[in-house]
């Protein structure tokens, strides 16, 4: 079913994923609302036919019941990676927030971004939709991703809200500050530093392919109250991800960091840092980067809804080179 003329609210409109689905539902024909926080953020979608902007914050209730009314699909993007605090209110918070003023409005679905992190870093094999969430982790955004997917449930169950969740991978593509430009400023060093030999898994998902599962999940019918992965299936490792920006920066070369010293500095550091302090998680986190063997499932989205990703790795970066010419990182 097409999003052509209903109107649909985004937060995190002035992001990176959800200003790239902004300006595609607009350019679909919807009449989208974009949700910022101050004049100055909002100036990246302002003047794009079809975008509304609008003020408000998720964290902050009161904003919320008028950006809502008259909505037929809301798209809860907006997301914190800052303090604990923060991210508590806006990941968990701001989630309960936005469900809560979309259930009151009597809006048709809301599509709720949240992240493979939401799992925690202590997975490996294969990884579906039915694995059970973070709970402790030491890292607050695993934890506020997997908490705000529970606020959304209870939310619903309580309200009676269609809801799907969408589970992301690491997000890439042009004006990506993290997959994409920190990551070609890595690769174009040369040789280019890495932990290991590059062989860990990882799961790098193009930004359209993430928007055309988002915008199948407001409407088709199978995609109620689930939640599926946005991920490559099989799983790409490091090396050949950041191979495809090497490509782009014309050179192949690897140095190769021993694990092991890495490995016992970093249980050293986390095991001195305070209990809430982010480096608590690093030795899983580091752990996960460096299996080979962990994978994230997509079946359940091409089975239920027909969706896959479309665009493969070198295709993608390709896409990227144009943004990074621009920001003067490529020649």
């Amino acid at each position: 079913m097409s999003l052509e003329g209903m109107t649909v609210l985004v937060t995190g409109a002035t992001g990176f994923l959800g200003g790239a689905l902004s300006r595609r539902l607009a350019n679909a024909g919807a009449r989208v609302r974009a949700l910022a926080r101050t004049p100055e953020r909002a100036a990246v979608l302002r003047g794009i036919p079809g975008i509304d902007i609008v003020y408000g914050d998720v964290t902050a209730p009161d904003s919320l019941p008028e950006t809502v009314r008259d909505c037929q699909i809301v798209f809860h993007v907006a997301v914190s990676f800052g303090s604990r605090q923060l991210q508590q209110a806006v990941n968990v918070e701001g989630t309960r927030h936005i469900a809560t003023a979309a259930a009151d409005a009597g809006i048709n679905r809301l599509v709720h971004v949240s992240s493979i992190a939401a799992y925690g870093y202590a997975q490996e094999g294969v990884v579906t939709e039915d694995t059970p969430l973070a709970t402790v982790t030491h890292d607050p955004y695993s934890e506020t991703k997997a908490e705000g997917e529970r606020v959304l449930r209870a939310v619903a169950s309580e309200r009676g809200l269609s809801y799907s969740i969408i589970r992301p991978g690491m997000i890439y593509g042009p004006k990506s500050s993290m997959w994409t430009e920190r990551l070609f400023r890595l690769a174009r060093l040369r040789p280019t530093p890495f932990i290991g030999d590059g062989s860990g898994a990882t799961h790098p998902i193009y930004v359209d392919d993430v928007i055309d599962l988002l915008v199948i999940a407001a409407t088709h019918p199978a995609a109620d109250g689930q939640a599926f992965n946005a991920t490559p299936d099989p799983a790409s490792t490091w090396r050949a991800f950041i191979g495809e920006y090497q490509r782009l920066a014309g050179h192949q070369r690897w140095f190769a960091i021993p694990v092991s010293p890495v490995r016992r500095l970093v249980t050293a550091l986390a095991a001195l840092a305070p209990a809430e302090h982010l480096l608590k998680a690093a030795p899983l986190a580091l752990d996960m980067m460096l299996r080979p063997s962990l994978v994230f499932r997509n079946a359940k989205a091409r089975q239920l809804l027909g969706w896959e990703p479309r665009t493969d790795l070198r295709t993608g970066v390709e896409r990227c080179a144009p943004w990074l010419r621009e920001r003067g990182l490529l020649r």
